[in-house]
């Protein structure tokens, strides 16, 4: 469920674009110290945007350093790893781990992808046992809404609950209502956009798709042609919903990424989404 939550990079300033980078980097330097060379690919920016919101909230003040990596020797503006900035690492390992055991049961994973990442998953979920127990409670709630055939909400109130959770888990004491809604409404975002990006697969496998089971169409082309107005008010109120409650949350120096990510970003993978003829979305890179 990655790839949904990441800004637009036409609207963002410079400065702004240049703090992302440098999150994302350090991040990967977080994620390569906590579980070793392989672990940094499971680096992601819905996970940037992650440790941008919650360094932001805390007022972590973040330290740069200019660092080579071993995909590019040139040296880079990194943020420098901080105990939240490696939680957030252990947490994305967790999240992975969730995803695997998700399309292990679809009949999708390779059991080699497994194999290469069950050690750093393993190792995460030992130090961060708190947030391990809520994505393990999200997949079994999930799976029993996946078999009573539940339609868009009550399939995707699992999945939005371990998000409202998590932020609260990360927030800390800085928690508030707020904090936790945009949790709470991102979930449900995420779990619709990977609905709608794997409509045709789901149908093809015969798989649950929370979509196909309110609306009945026999494929992606005949949801849209048939739904698409339907569709863009759901997201569309999901999205102002994230931004009315955004409005009551300070994150400094972050703000400016926070901020595109959640006005613009959401909206540009929802038209990505919608706009597609074939096969997935559009995968981006910043």
């Amino acid at each position: 469920m990655f790839g949904y939550v990441l800004p637009d990079k036409p609207n963002l300033y410079m400065k702004d674009y240049a703090l992302f980078r440098a999150y994302y980097c350090g991040l990967c330097h977080a994620t390569k110290g906590e579980s070793g060379q392989l672990a940094r690919f499971s680096v992601n920016y819905d996970a940037t945007f992650l440790s941008l919101f919650f360094h932001g909230l805390h007022g972590v003040k973040a330290e740069v350093k200019n660092k080579r990596c071993i995909l590019n020797p040139k040296k880079r503006p990194v943020i420098a790893a901080t105990p939240l900035m490696k939680r957030i690492a252990r947490l994305d390992l967790i999240l992975l781990g969730m995803k695997l055991e998700d399309d292990k049961e679809d009949g999708e994973s390779s059991p080699f992808r497994r194999m290469a990442f069950s050690r750093q998953v393993k190792k995460a979920r030992r130090k961060e046992a708190e947030l391990a127990a809520l994505a393990d409670a999200c997949r079994e709630a999930q799976s029993k809404e996946e078999k009573k055939g539940v339609s868009l909400d009550g399939a995707a109130e699992p999945f939005a609950v371990m998000m409202k959770e998590l932020f609260r888990a990360l927030a800390e004491e800085k928690t508030t209502a707020e904090i936790e809604r945009i949790g709470y409404l991102l979930g449900k975002y995420v779990y619709y956009m990977d609905a709608l990006d794997d409509y045709d697969e789901d149908a093809k496998k015969t798989r649950f798709n929370a979509f196909r089971r309110t609306f009945g169409a026999k494929d992606y082309a005949e949801l849209i042609a048939a739904h698409e107005e339907d569709i863009r008010f759901i997201m569309e109120e999901i999205v102002r919903g994230i931004e009315e409650a955004y409005k009551t949350v300070d994150l400094g120096e972050n703000d400016g990424v926070v901020t595109n990510t959640l006005w613009y970003g959401l909206r540009l993978r929802l038209e990505a989404v919608l706009k597609k003829e074939k096969g997935k979305c559009i995968k981006i890179r910043l």
